[in-house]
């Protein structure tokens, strides 16, 4: 795998792989026949049944997304209510575990905090979307939809958490031991820890109780909230002094919290994540087991049962309101690279890419990932790329 830091110097690294005996990269001659007789154009928020015939076998589909893009959640939504006459009933988020509570409340229908919504930018549109459909399905065939993040300070950070707490607690006949944890001070990770373990060690002793009084799905909830704190505190502390380890530590949560949460539940699972963390193989970001890699690789539970797509668009139009320039992969790629050549042979359509063709598992395909072009094989990375022609950027959080 070679990469570059912008187009200009495609030409010297192609030259470099050919000093080092290397093949040069994908011609635009070889790569847009087999684009244009693969790929699979529509136009949302309609799914073909094709795409869906595909998906349909696998435990797991895992959709690797770039973030804060309206047209992403579109595809989502369209995703889970057609997958969900094919059995899927469970819908796994990059959202932080301490608002999970809440989150689950919304999607069926409020009953507990009818007031509260996520912003538009922590994707209001997908899970209205999710809501909606849950409210035209019996109980039992709802669609569950859980946080599998850890608590980053990007959300809020400890202050959040404990409000969370707070919050979920109203809702429960007692605060059991959560009422002394809510008079600690909880300002650095040297009083969040102690106060968490204690809370924690309390939970454990009166656990009997607690299930009688909370019932277990509450009881259970308090806890991994709990867990993932704990968790969290020490990554957050990492952040910025080690971050590398910070970031690998984060995944080893993400990692649990979707084994846990697809191991409960027979149906099929949907993830969606942002394409980083859902890459089968290590390529973009920082070199770690990523969770699209461990799921499809190592997790006992998923036994290797599952499609991963990474998500792009061609053309992005920035928030209302925002600095930044539209974003046109045409003006940020070679003519060659994977990207332009879908939307050149698909103008004006989403295209959904398997790859299944050779040509992506030769290591020679250009990729164009936030801006760095990279030679590699596609295939290592995903099942398939699905491509907007034009997305809009939605605000941030």
């Amino acid at each position: 795998m070679k990469r570059v830091q912008g187009i200009g110097l495609i030409g010297a690294v192609a030259l470099a792989g050919l000093q080092a005996g290397c093949e040069p990269a994908v011609t635009r001659e070889q790569l847009a026949p087999v684009v244009q007789r693969d790929a699979v154009p529509f136009d949302l928020p309609v799914i073909p049944e094709e795409i869906l015939d595909r998906l349909a076998p696998y435990r797991l589909v895992v959709v690797g997304e770039t973030h804060l893009l309206e047209e992403h959640r579109t595809f989502v939504a369209a995703l889970v209510r057609e997958l969900h006459a094919r059995g899927f009933r469970q819908l796994l988020v990059e959202w932080p575990s301490y608002a999970n509570w809440v989150l689950e409340d919304f999607i069926m229908g409020s009953p507990l905090e009818p007031g509260w919504q996520p912003g538009l930018g922590l994707g209001l549109r997908l899970f209205e979307a999710v809501r909606d459909f849950n409210a035209t399905l019996a109980e039992a065939e709802r669609v569950q939809v859980h946080g599998i993040d850890m608590n980053l300070t990007e959300y809020g950070g400890p202050a959040d958490f404990r409000n969370s707490l707070a919050g979920l607690v109203t809702h429960l006949p007692s605060a059991g031991p959560v009422a002394e944890f809510l008079q600690g001070d909880y300002g650095s990770p040297e009083t969040q820890t102690p106060l968490l373990e204690t809370l924690r060690a309390a939970l454990e002793r009166d656990a009997a109780p607690l299930r009688v009084s909370w019932g277990e799905h509450w009881y259970a909830t308090v806890v991994e909230m709990v867990d993932v704190e704990i968790a969290s505190v020490d990554i957050r502390a990492r952040r910025e002094s080690d971050y590398d380890r910070s970031v690998r530590m984060r995944e080893d949560v993400i990692k649990d919290l979707a084994d846990t949460r697809i191991a409960k539940t027979p149906h099929g699972t949907i993830i969606n994540i942002g394409s980083t963390h859902a890459q089968k193989s290590r390529l973009f970001g920082t070199d770690i087991e990523w969770l699209g890699e461990y799921l499809v690789r190592r997790s006992a539970v998923v036994d290797g049962s599952a499609f991963v797509i990474g998500v792009s668009a061609a053309y992005i139009q920035p928030a209302p309101g925002s600095t930044q320039s539209p974003y046109d992969v045409r003006n940020a790629s070679p003519p060659n690279e994977l990207h332009r050549v879908m939307v050149e042979s698909f103008p004006n359509r989403t295209a959904f890419l398997p790859l299944d063709d050779p040509l992506f598992a030769t290591g020679r395909v250009l990729l164009n990932v936030e801006e760095i072009i990279y030679s590699c094989a596609p295939a290592e990375q995903f099942d398939a790329i699905l491509q907007f022609a034009l997305a809009h950027r939605e605000p941030l959080p």
